[in-house]
């Protein structure tokens, strides 16, 4: 394995200790990551699969019936948005492609360390700049519980690094309004950055989303999806804003492996590099705070495997 993966372990830094009694330790794992305050990481240079070396030597985990099924059953789902773009890195012609495998390959090196991924980058000379990433990584749980578990709160936990601070917040919870079709999950989130540029000036940018969760295939508990659109849509600072978040069961039928899609066209002022940046180190922190909210549910025992 590369040194670069064998340093990953020093990319994301700890969280900071709960210093709860004995007591409160079994109840503390529930909790969102924002009651704990900010997360420190660490900020990385974005990679993208061409610089994994060992990725083609990985072995595959994702069960393929489920990756058949998942291609050709999530376009059909009533989504509230477009994720046309988020849907075709992952399928071509409603087939797995080589990406899907890919990320499939990249969840056996990061672990539990979710990684992001870039898929394109470009910016534009109108000042904005327009990315795609993805992250994977693997839970020990099956996907009929991670849809119960509470995503959207981890979604939003705050994250600081040396030059960006992000937090979040569940709005609303509208699922009990839900019903009818394959829909079980619907919330608003926001989010907002404050960023501090090279120059050593700063800006902040903020955002309302809709998240909407859905089962992929009726009567299959194994693939679900998670689709986050902005809903603000006259905000100056985004032109878009999506996450696509797949979440498919395993050959071992015990775990689940997740996928996270992001395209993002957000207002760079004047530091497209630095926009960048925010962009790949959100991914990395936004898929951490969710694994590792699933993993302590679990060892909460809120899941019944």
């Amino acid at each position: 394995m590369s040194i670069y993966y064998s340093r990953l372990s020093q990319i994301l830094v700890a969280g900071l200790a709960l210093q709860l009694s004995m007591s409160c330790k079994k109840a503390s794992k529930s909790n969102q990551d924002s009651s704990a305050g900010p997360r420190q990481f660490a900020a990385a240079d974005a990679i993208g699969f061409a610089d994994v070396p060992e990725l083609k030597a990985q072995t595959t985990a994702i069960r393929k019936d489920l990756a058949e099924q998942f291609c050709i059953h999530a376009y059909k789902l009533p989504m509230k948005s477009d994720f046309t773009a988020e849907l075709a890195v992952l399928c071509t012609d409603k087939k797995p492609n080589e990406t899907f495998a890919d990320f499939d390959r990249h969840a056996a090196l990061v672990g539990g360390q979710p990684r992001s991924i870039k898929l394109s980058l470009e910016h534009k000379a109108d000042g904005y700049t327009s990315a795609l990433f993805g992250t994977v990584y693997r839970v020990p749980i099956v996907p009929k519980w991670v849809r119960s578990a509470k995503i959207p709160y981890y979604m939003t936990g705050a994250s600081e690094f040396s030059y960006l601070k992000r937090q979040g917040e569940v709005l609303d919870d509208l699922s009990d309004e839900l019903g009818g079709d394959l829909q079980f999950g619907k919330w608003r989130l926001t989010y907002k950055a404050d960023i501090q540029t090279p120059a050593s000036s700063q800006f902040s940018n903020q955002l309302k989303t809709e998240l909407n969760s859905f089962q992929v295939h009726g009567g299959n508990p194994d693939i679900g999806i998670g689709a986050e659109h902005l809903i603000d849509i006259e905000n100056p600072d985004y032109r878009s804003y999506n996450t696509a978040t797949v979440t498919i069961g395993n050959d071992d039928n015990t775990s689940s492996t997740l996928i996270t899609i992001i395209r993002v066209e957000v207002k760079n002022n004047g530091f497209p590099e630095t926009a960048g940046k925010v962009i790949s180190d959100t991914a990395t922190s936004q898929a951490t705070h969710v694994r590792d909210g699933l993993i302590r549910e679990l060892e909460a025992g809120n899941f019944r495997q």
